[in-house]
């Protein structure tokens, strides 16, 4: 498989605690840093420039089978990488992909099975002065996870326009944790105690972090203990996430919100006071359809993680203007019109502002029955041999490094048929085209003999099937001539073809100038 053309071909959660063949939403298990603590103590004495947009570059590692098989599509990628520059939007951070996407075909590393294995991943491709992200088919069981040293691991299946595993992962690159911190184990770091939520909360709780230090280290178990977070506010700066814009939450698995956008589940502290968690938190674990924001106190955190910890990550490239959001005008072939076998070529016009295209093509306009993907600079791409006799459906989007949200234009539609062999109508003798090959005149003649008197339509395409000219018509039985418009038509090959309720008749027809 050639990556380094232009084209490129690819074959092609609610979640609840109860349903554990699920992925786990996030393997994330970290611990708040010295950075972090510090930050949450003087928020004020850090910079955080919050009126400046920040552009952070990532590097795109879609993960495949050895045989170069099952990478994550370029359209959810597209739609994937919109739904994260939302998601930070009221951040003020923009996330693009930095030089090419690189595809890794290593089924080992496309489902493996620990964090660790994840990490051997990273450490051998990872590129320098960006966010690593590596989609595969299982990140150990989690929806996504990150390491603080290494990079970001996400599952394709929990990637895509209505999911945000992406941001929530990101987020804990810039050093922002669950709000449920110390929960990822229950009251214990090995889930061995059992806790009712209708009983008080104990004032600590201990969890398991130690792969996700700030180094990764192998030869001992790090046991944390992190403080219960009380609805009062009075130790929010110590406990849980330490941010005191997010709500307790003791709720580490994945849980759905009801009407007020709060768990269903009523928790309490260890002051006896009663509570829901917040599901509005893209860092917190309730569905997709709950989350949609970043708190201040985060926002702030994550800006000021970029600038001190991190500044090798703010570009300074100028970017990118954004791609046009006008509808993209597909020009052929649409409305049912016949592609060759071979050689059938999809043309729109070029978008604004847009260095690639996504086009996408199947036997069923839900695009979700042996699809197929393209991926080009141009306005154009010439498909593989088709199966005869389908209707094929095709759609194309389009994108630059920077801008991800264009609209994906209408779905249109084409017949196959094997234009050049086709070549019978019953009755008809002796037909010939000419001049041919034509030097670029105003017109050629079709002229042929029948039995019969014959009615139908003539058309003048491209080779490649699109449909220059069609004009109806009706002669008599005996010898008759048709007279073809090709004034303006560049060099090239051309088919002519007579349709007619007994058949069809086709022509090459060589235009040089």
């Amino acid at each position: 498989m050639k990556r380094s053309l232009t084209i490129l071909l690819f074959g092609l959660v609610s979640w609840s605690v109860a349903a554990q063949n699920w992925p786990l939403p996030c393997g994330t298990k970290t611990t708040r840093s010295a950075w972090l603590k510090d930050f949450q103590r003087s928020p004020q004495a850090h910079f955080r420039n919050l009126d400046t947009l920040l552009r952070v570059p990532l590097t795109i590692h879609l993960v495949g089978e050895d045989d170069g098989s099952s990478y994550m599509s370029i359209s959810t990628l597209r739609e994937a990488m919109c739904k994260l520059n939302q998601d930070f939007a009221e951040a003020n951070l923009q996330f693009f992909i930095a030089g090419d996407i690189r595809y890794l075909p290593n089924s080992a590393y496309n489902r493996h099975e620990s964090v660790l294995d994840g990490a051997e991943m990273m450490f051998a491709n990872n590129v320098a002065n960006t966010i690593n992200i590596y989609f595969v088919n299982n990140p150990a069981g989690n929806c996504g996870y990150n390491l603080p040293y290494a990079g970001i691991a996400m599952q394709e299946s929990c990637t895509g326009a209505d999911n945000d595993t992406w941001a929530h992962e990101i987020g804990h690159a810039l050093s922002v944790q669950h709000p449920f911190l110390g929960w990822e184990g229950g009251v214990s770091h090995d889930g061995s105690v059992d806790h009712n939520y209708n009983d008080p909360a104990p004032t600590t709780v201990t969890y398991d972090y130690t792969n996700f230090k700030d180094t990764l280290i192998l030869d001992t178990t790090i046991i944390d203990t992190a403080l219960v977070e009380l609805v009062d506010g009075s130790n929010c700066q110590e406990a849980g996430d330490g941010f005191c814009d997010t709500s307790p939450d003791y709720l580490a698995g994945r849980w759905n919100c009801n009407a007020d956008g709060e768990s269903s589940i009523l928790q309490t502290d260890p002051n006896g006071e009663s509570f829901r968690s917040d599901g509005s938190l893209i860092m917190g674990y309730a569905n997709d359809a709950c989350q949609s924001r970043f708190t201040p106190e985060q926002i702030a955190a994550m800006r000021a993680n970029l600038y001190e910890e991190k500044p090798e990550m703010i570009s300074d490239v100028p970017p990118l203007p954004p791609v046009s959001e006008e509808p993209i005008t597909l020009l052929y072939p649409i409305e049912d019109e016949v592609a060759p076998l071979e050689g059938a070529l999809l043309d729109w016009e070029p978008v604004a502002n847009a260095t690639h295209y996504v086009v996408t093509v199947s036997i069923l306009p839900t695009f979700n029955v042996n699809t197929q993907e393209y991926v080009t600079t141009n306005s154009s791409v010439e498909l593989p041999e088709l199966n005869i006799n389908f209707t094929y459906y095709w759609k194309v989007e389009a994108y630059n490094a920077y801008s991800f949200c264009a609209p994906v234009s209408a779905v249109a539609s084409f017949n196959v048929a094997d234009i050049t062999r086709v070549n019978t109508i019953a009755g008809l003798q002796r037909a010939r085209l000419f001049p041919n090959p034509s030097a670029g005149g105003s017109a050629v003649s079709l002229q042929w003999d029948s039995d019969a008197p014959l009615r139908g339509t003539v058309e003048l395409r491209h080779l490649s099937g699109q449909l220059l000219y069609q004009q109806p018509f009706e002669r008599a039985a005996g010898r008759q001539l048709l007279r073809i418009p090709i004034q303006g038509l560049a060099a090239g090959l051309y088919v002519v073809v007579l349709r007619t309720g007994e058949g069809q008749l086709v022509k090459k027809l060589t235009v040089q100038r």
